[in-house]
């Protein structure tokens, strides 16, 4: 029983004719009728609001997205003969953030109530739900009471698994995502396709001229890119991708880029693997085909976290090279913070070449790039400047290197790795690089 704004006026008038009874004797007997209303009153308002009236139900998917709105519906009912107004809300799930919560609801008379809100987890991992509470006031609202209904409920977060969902619906409906670019692959001029007519753009070498003299009309063979190939997501897990952005870990944001990135792959015909490493490799999965491949992929990123160990590139890349023999592409995710670990990664990624095709998806940080173009006010604020420059400057230097060593470098920012890794892909593809 939670007292409410009623019941806590009416004991501030109780308390203001009780100092008034101090200087005025007559007004002592009001004051006992006063106490003896407000007792009976509180005690029958208690006495009315024993008892269970709602019951509770929770509807929510079994896995959740990281850094996605993931809806949860409550649905509250009255068991009871008379209306009910309150508030309900729901036990948090570590390291998720809510919306929409507390809910206000009314519940008619043995009716029900509908209500939404939303789960935005920040890690990810195995949760629990608990229990949904709801507060309504009693018959004189005097008192609020408030009920816990328990209704544990396991729910896995993954990385965002809705992005590849979306994706395949776009290109169910022949349509294309604003970000990504065209969802199709269209491949070199070995593999015939089919024949479709001349788009502006079209190169003059694909024109079919027999069929143009047929049909009277301009009309281009189409090819489809190489299948089978192999496409490895290198991810690093040391301690420079414990950094944040928007809420979500450069873990994170590395994981949804290459599960969607991996998603255009197998439906492509390529295989797609993985490998978590920091100063050793920790999970390794060898490039798989098909929807089997997505799931084992999805499973293998559920419980990744960045540790605090230095990363040793050298080991990681020596290590796909003895488990992965046929030429691939490796997608290396990373994030440098001293000038030493961008040596040991341009000297790994390296030795890569020419069996395989490195590509480097480095994750930019604003906060040093906010810092090297702040105007400077004091001596302090010209060494945090020029300190921030300097960084910049090596990490351009190394990008320079890599580039000019036949390295393929992403140097973008965490929140558009995704986009931009499937853009870089879909080139690859098109141009026959692997």
């Amino acid at each position: 029983m939670v007292p409410t704004k009623r019941l806590t006026g009416l004991l501030w008038l109780i308390a203001v004719v009780a100092l008034a009874a101090g200087f005025i004797p007559s007004w002592r007997p009001a004051l006992l009728v006063l106490d003896a209303i407000a007792l009976v009153a509180a005690l029958l308002d208690v006495g009315l609001a024993l008892g269970r009236r709602v019951e509770a139900e929770r509807q929510a998917a079994a896995i959740f997205s990281v850094g996605r709105a993931n809806p949860v519906v409550i649905t509250l009912r009255n068991r009871s003969g008379r209306r009910l107004s309150g508030v309900a809300s729901d036990d948090p799930l570590d390291d998720c953030d809510t919306k929409d919560l507390p809910a206000r609801f009314v519940l008619p008379a043995r009716g029900e109530v509908t209500f939404r809100y939303e789960v935005h987890p920040t890690r990810r991992g195995p949760r629990d739900f608990r229990a949904v509470v709801v507060r309504y006031k009693s018959v004189l609202g005097l008192i609020a009471r408030q009920e816990r209904i328990e209704l544990p409920a396991h729910v896995d977060i993954f990385p965002d698994v809705h992005a590849a969902r979306a994706l395949e619906l776009l290109r169910r409906q022949g349509r294309q995502d604003a970000r990504l670019g065209s969802l199709r692959v269209r491949g070199g001029d070995t593999e015939f396709e089919r024949l479709r007519p001349y788009q502006r753009g079209d190169e003059a070498r694909h024109i079919d001229w027999r069929a143009f003299a047929r049909r009277d009309d301009p009309t281009v063979r189409q090819y489809q890119a190489e299948s089978n190939q192999n496409v490895v997501f290198a991810l690093d897990v040391g301690r420079g991708m414990r950094g944040t952005s928007k809420g979500l870990t450069s873990v994170d944001h590395a994981l949804n880029a290459a599960l969607l990135a991996a998603d255009v792959a197998l439906r492509g015909g390529d295989k797609a693997g993985m490998i978590a490493f920091d100063d050793a490799p920790r999970t390794f999965l060898r490039p798989l085909g098909g929807r089997a491949g997505g799931r084992k992929l999805t499973r293998a990123s559920y419980a990744l976290e960045a540790g605090f160990a230095a990363t040793d590139y050298h080991a990681a890349m020596s290590f796909l090279q003895t488990q992965v023999r046929a030429r691939s592409l490796f997608i290396i995710f990373t994030n440098l913070l001293d000038p030493r670990s961008a040596k040991e990664l341009a000297a790994a990624v390296r030795s890569l070449l020419p069996r395989h095709l490195p590509l480097c998806v480095l994750m930019r940080d604003r906060d040093v790039e906010d810092l090297a173009t702040t105007p400077a006010d004091t001596a302090h604020d010209l060494y945090v400047r020029a300190a921030a420059a300097e960084a910049l400057a090596w990490r351009d230097g190394l990008i320079r290197t890599l580039r000019n060593a036949g390295v393929l470098v992403l140097d973008v920012f965490p929140d558009d790795v995704t986009p931009e890794l499937v853009k870089s892909y879909l080139e690859i593809k098109t141009r026959r690089l692997l």
